[in-house]
């Protein structure tokens, strides 16, 4: 069997930025006034971008909880790599963009209440209003339309540390049991949660957590199951079986299982293979996450300022250039720092039969544990 790939060797930064890329290119046509492209009547492609980034999620943490099995190290991982850059999304959008584009003069806009409720932001409550609009638009009040699916990932991590602490990680095949009977029950029993969203009285954000929450999952017991240590053969048959089942499901007209049977499995048998010059697509930096928090705003801007001037193809091409290039300073300029200050495993002491030596060689193994402890480049 094989060993997962190195982070540099594998395909994931191809996929996630395949993923920001539809998000982007669905937002582009919904703000323009167009019907944004349907994938198999389930999800818009905005939908499947974000599938795809809950499913490599969900494989991704769970093997940094597997790796260190620490809430607060987990805790403080998932903060650095998520905050800091939506910080300062969050910041030039109401302190810089906005008084740009509204009406209103400056003193008048830092004094509307709607400022210190975007800032809401920053905790994870999701406020999309500023006091602008961005005229041409379709949704000319929305800022960063985007963000909202942040805080449902978070809670996707919060629910996977619960069963880790509680053991329930190490019982995969329990987990994998559950996991089918509530995707049976959402999808097949209940049509996509109806049942469900009745009798909690859910708001939609309440239901998509939950279906965002099936492929977080599955890509947790992709994990669990360390399936992308499998021979090509096993792979294969998994790959074969997933598209046979998913073609069932749509026979049985319901493509949210269809996708729910495929696309986990297929991505990340993808991102855990090498492909020649994809794998290679995060040589400039991990720039997904940007492009994902700033193209909403940056499209918004230039539909405000281009619509009736530039055709949609070459707004979007220049949106695309915009984003990217935001996208690659905030890496470089806030993501990558922070993560310079993930924690790292505390390695354990090694026991020493020598008993004259112990004493001495505890010493200096909790200083080499120390330096390590605060070392930029600690294994996470």
């Amino acid at each position: 069997m094989r060993a997962a790939l190195p982070h540099q060797l594998n395909n994931f930064d191809t996929l996630r930025l395949t993923a920001a890329l539809l998000v982007l290119v669905s937002h582009q046509h919904a703000l323009t006034g167009m019907r944004e492209p349907s994938v198999l009547n389930a999800h818009s492609l905005g939908g499947l971008g974000v599938l795809i980034f809950f499913s490599i999620s969900g494989f991704l943490v769970a093997q940094s909880w597997q790796t260190d099995p620490s809430v607060w190290r987990f805790t403080l991982k998932r903060l650095l790599r998520i905050w800091p850059a939506l910080a300062v999304a969050v910041v030039l959008a109401a302190l810089v963009l906005g008084p740009m584009v509204s009406s209103l003069p400056w003193r008048e806009y830092y004094a509307s209440p709607l400022i210190p409720e975007y800032f809401k932001n920053l905790r994870f409550e999701l406020r999309d209003q500023l006091p602008m609009r961005f005229e041409g638009s379709a949704l000319p009040t929305a800022v960063n339309g985007s963000l909202w699916t942040i805080p449902l990932e978070l809670k996707c991590y919060i629910a996977l540390a619960v069963l880790g602490l509680a053991g329930l990680l190490r019982q995969r095949w329990l987990m994998l049991a559950l996991l089918l009977l509530v995707t049976a029950t959402y999808d097949i029993a209940m049509n996509r949660g109806d049942g469900f969203a009745e009798f909690f009285n859910w708001r939609i954000e309440q239901r998509l957590l939950l279906e965002f929450g099936l492929f977080f999952f599955a890509g947790t017991m992709f994990q669990a199951f360390a399936l992308h240590r499998s021979s090509l053969k096993v792979k294969s048959m998994l790959l074969g079986a997933c598209w046979v089942l998913a073609g069932l499901a749509l026979y049985m007209q319901r493509p949210l299982l269809a996708l729910w049977l495929a696309l986990p499995t297929t991505v990340l048998l993808f991102g855990n293979a090498s492909t020649p010059f994809l794998r290679r697509s995060g040589r400039f930096g991990d720039l997904s996450y940007g492009m994902y928090i700033y193209a909403f705003p940056v499209q918004q801007t230039l539909i405000w300022l281009y619509k009736d001037s530039l055709p949609w193809g070459v707004l979007l091409g220049l949106t695309v250039a915009v984003t990217s290039l935001l996208a690659f300073a905030s890496w470089h300029l806030v993501e990558k720092w922070a993560l310079r200050f993930k924690p790292g495993k505390r390695p354990q002491k090694t026991m020493q039969i020598d008993a004259n030596t112990n004493a001495n060689t505890n010493v200096n193994a909790e200083a080499e544990a120390e330096k390590i402890s605060k070392s930029p480049t600690a294994i996470a």
